[in-house]
Protein backbone atom coordinates (compact mmCIF):
# COMPACT_ATOMS: atom_id res chain seq x y z
CA UNK A 1 0.00 0.00 0.00
CA UNK A 2 1.78 3.39 -1.62
CA UNK A 3 -1.37 5.30 -0.68
CA UNK A 4 -1.42 7.47 2.65
CA UNK A 5 -3.79 6.85 5.22
CA UNK A 6 -5.91 9.61 6.42
CA UNK A 7 -5.17 10.87 10.20
CA UNK A 8 -8.98 10.57 11.57
CA UNK A 9 -8.86 12.28 14.78
CA UNK A 10 -11.45 11.23 17.67
CA UNK A 11 -12.36 14.88 18.09
CA UNK A 12 -13.44 15.15 14.12
CA UNK A 13 -17.35 15.78 13.81
CA UNK A 14 -17.62 14.56 10.51
CA UNK A 15 -14.78 11.81 9.87
CA UNK A 16 -16.37 10.28 6.40
CA UNK A 17 -15.13 13.93 4.86
CA UNK A 18 -12.13 14.14 6.98
CA UNK A 19 -9.59 13.82 3.84
CA UNK A 20 -11.31 17.36 3.20
CA UNK A 21 -10.75 19.37 6.17
CA UNK A 22 -7.31 21.34 6.45
CA UNK A 23 -4.84 19.12 8.43
CA UNK A 24 -5.51 16.62 6.14
CA UNK A 25 -5.30 19.16 2.97
CA UNK A 26 -1.99 20.27 4.85
CA UNK A 27 -0.27 17.33 5.59
CA UNK A 28 -1.13 16.39 1.94
CA UNK A 29 0.78 19.59 0.75
CA UNK A 30 -2.06 20.98 -0.78
CA UNK A 31 -1.24 24.42 0.03
CA UNK A 32 -3.35 26.41 -2.71
CA UNK A 33 -6.10 24.43 -2.05
CA UNK A 34 -6.08 25.62 1.69
CA UNK A 35 -5.45 29.24 0.88
CA UNK A 36 -8.76 28.89 -1.13
CA UNK A 37 -10.12 27.92 1.72
CA UNK A 38 -8.79 30.70 4.35
CA UNK A 39 -9.28 33.72 1.97
CA UNK A 40 -12.14 34.97 4.14
CA UNK A 41 -12.38 32.69 7.76
CA UNK A 42 -15.73 32.69 9.57
CA UNK A 43 -15.21 29.26 11.32
CA UNK A 44 -12.37 28.09 13.48
CA UNK A 45 -11.55 24.72 14.52
CA UNK A 46 -11.64 23.22 18.19
CA UNK A 47 -9.13 21.03 18.13
CA UNK A 48 -6.10 22.67 16.12
CA UNK A 49 -7.11 26.67 16.02
CA UNK A 50 -7.17 26.80 12.12
CA UNK A 51 -9.81 29.16 10.43
CA UNK A 52 -11.76 28.99 7.33
CA UNK A 53 -14.67 30.20 5.10
CA UNK A 54 -16.42 27.16 5.56
CA UNK A 55 -17.38 24.98 8.90
CA UNK A 56 -16.73 21.68 6.11
CA UNK A 57 -13.27 22.67 6.25
CA UNK A 58 -12.81 21.86 10.05
CA UNK A 59 -12.89 18.92 12.07
CA UNK A 60 -14.23 20.54 15.17
CA UNK A 61 -15.94 23.75 14.07
CA UNK A 62 -17.57 26.56 15.55
CA UNK A 63 -18.11 30.48 14.66
CA UNK A 64 -14.91 32.95 14.87
CA UNK A 65 -15.15 35.59 17.63
CA UNK A 66 -14.96 38.83 16.18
Amino acid sequence: MSERLPRVDNLCKNPDNHKTHLCELLAAGKTDEVAKLQEAPKFVCNNCGKEANTEGALCAPGPMDV
